[in-house]
C-alpha cells in the first residue's frame, strides 16, 4: 500500500469536507456557489474510493472482488463528474450566454456520459480497466479517454479563462479569467509531473491546493460584493478609487454618482420586495450599459450608485444618456418609473483634487441634480 497517497487523499477529504461544511453555513449561496460545492463533492467521493481501494486491494477473494469493481468506478465516474462541473463553473463565472442555453450543456455533457457508460462496462469488457487473475488493477486499452475527458475538461477551462481574460474589459472578471486559468492550470501540471515521475504522486495535491485557493478567492469576492446587486460595495469602491487615482498619469478619472428618484415611493407604496427589485432593475442596467468599458460599478449604500471611468471609455454624457434611455425601456412593463439623479466630478479639477474632494464634488452635483428634478431648479 502507498501510504503516502493513502494520508494525501485523507487530507484532503477532510479539508474538503470542512469547506462544504463552512459553504453550507453560508448566508447566501450563489449558483456559481453551488457549481463549485458540487466539484468539491465528487472529488471527494472520488478520493474517498481510491483510499478504500488501496486498503481492500491486498484482500483477493470473490467478494471483495466485485466490490473492487464498484470501487474503481465510482472512483472514475466521480473524477469525470467533477471535471464536468469544473468546467460548467468556468463558464458560468465568466460566460453569461452559456448560463441558460440547454444545447450548449448537453453538448459539453455527451463526452462524460459516453466514458462513464464505457467505465460501467469494463468489468466485462475491459475497456477503460479490468482486476487480473491476481485482483491487480490494469488500465485498459481505452483507458486514454478517460484521462483524455477529465483532464481535456479542466483544459478547456483554462482556455476559456485565459482566451476571456484577452478580451475582457471589466477589472473584476480579469483576475476572475486569470485565477480560473491558473489553477486549472495546476493540476494539469501535477498531472503531467505524475506521468513522468510515476513515484511522485503530486497530481492529488495540486488539485487540493487548487480549490482551497480558488476557495479563498471567492470569500475575498463576497467580502467586495454587494449580495442583493452583485455589483461592488462600498469598501471596494473606495478601494478602487485610492488605486485608480494613484495609477492615472495621463487618464482622466471621473466619479460618477447616480440617486434613484422616489425610491421611498416604491418602497412605500409597492412594498420593499419590489424596492429590492428596483435596485436590482438598475444595477443590471448599470452593468448592460457600461459593458463595453473597463468602468467600475459598484452600490454605494442604500439607493445610491457609483461608477469610476476613464475618458478613454467614451464620454459620460453619452452614457448617461443610454442609461437614461435603458431605464425608459425598463419602466415600460413596471408599474412605476424607474429614473436616475446623476452628477459627476472629474479627478484633479479645482473642487476635486483629494478623493475626499472628488466625492463630496460628485456628491454635490448628485444632490443639486435630485433637488432640481423635485423643484425644477437648484
Amino acid at each position: 500500500m502507498n501510504t503516502g497517497i493513502v494520508e494525501i487523499n485523507i487530507l484532503g477529504i477532510i479539508l474538503f469536507i470542512l469547506l462544504m461544511i463552512d459553504g453550507k453555513l453560508s448566508v447566501q449561496i450563489q449558483k456559481n456557489d453551488t457549481l463549485f460545492y458540487r466539484v468539491i463533492f465528487f472529488i471527494i467521493l472520488a478520493l474517498a474510493a481510491n483510499t478504500i481501494f488501496y486498503y481492500i486491494a491486498p484482500l483477493p477473494s470473490q467478494r471483495t472482488n466485485f466490490f473492487q469493481y464498484f470501487i474503481i468506478m465510482c472512483h472514475l465516474i466521480s473524477l469525470e463528474i467533477s471535471a464536468y462541473y469544473w468546467l460548467t463553473f468556468v463558464f458560468h463565472e465568466l460566460l453569461e450566454d452559456v448560463q441558460h442555453n440547454p444545447a450548449i450543456k448537453l453538448l459539453y455533457f455527451l463526452p462524460i456520459l459516453f466514458v462513464a457508460v464505457m467505465v460501467l462496462c469494463s468489468p466485462f469488457t475491459h475497456w477503460i480497466f479490468y482486476l487480473n487473475e491476481k485482483n491487480q488493477y490494469i488500465q485498459g486499452d481505452l483507458y486514454f479517454l478517460q484521462n483524455f475527458v477529465v483532464y481535456g475538461y479542466i483544459l478547456a477551462g483554462a482556455m476559456t479563462a485565459f482566451l476571456l481574460y484577452k478580451k475582457e474589459l471589466v477589472l473584476e472578471k480579469q483576475k476572475m479569467s486569470i485565477y480560473l486559468f491558473l489553477y486549472s492550470l495546476l493540476p494539469l501540471l501535477g498531472k503531467e509531473i505524475d506521468t513522468l515521475f510515476p513515484t511522485v504522486h503530486i497530481a492529488t495535491a495540486t488539485v487540493i491546493i487548487s480549490i482551497i485557493m480558488l476557495y479563498l478567492c471567492n470569500l475575498k469576492k463576497e467580502v467586495h460584493l454587494d449580495p442583493l446587486t452583485q455589483l461592488n460595495n462600498r469598501r471596494q469602491c473606495e478601494q478602487h478609487l485610492i488605486q485608480i487615482t494613484k495609477s492615472s498619469k495621463n487618464k482622466i478619472i471621473f466619479l460618477i454618482f447616480f440617486d434613484i428618484n422616489n425610491f421611498k415611493r416604491i418602497n412605500d407604496e409597492f412594498g420593499h420586495i419590489e424596492g429590492d427589485k428596483a435596485l436590482i432593475l438598475i444595477a443590471q442596467a448599470l452593468k448592460t450599459v457600461f459593458s463595453d468599458t473597463r468602468a467600475f460599478i459598484a452600490r454605494y449604500g442604500g439607493d445610491e450608485f457609483a461608477v469610476i471611468m476613464a475618458n478613454e471609455d467614451g464620454d459620460v454624457i453619452s452614457y448617461l444618456e443610454k442609461i437614461d434611455a435603458s431605464l425608459a425601456d425598463i419602466s415600460a412593463n413596471l408599474p412605476y418609473t424607474l429614473s436616475l439623479s446623476v452628477g459627476y466630478s472629474v479627478y484633479g479639477e479645482d473642487d476635486a483634487t483629494t478623493i475626499e474632494t472628488l466625492v463630496q464634488a460628485a456628491d454635490k452635483k448628485m444632490y443639486c441634480d435630485k433637488q432640481q428634478k423635485k423643484k425644477n431648479l437648484c
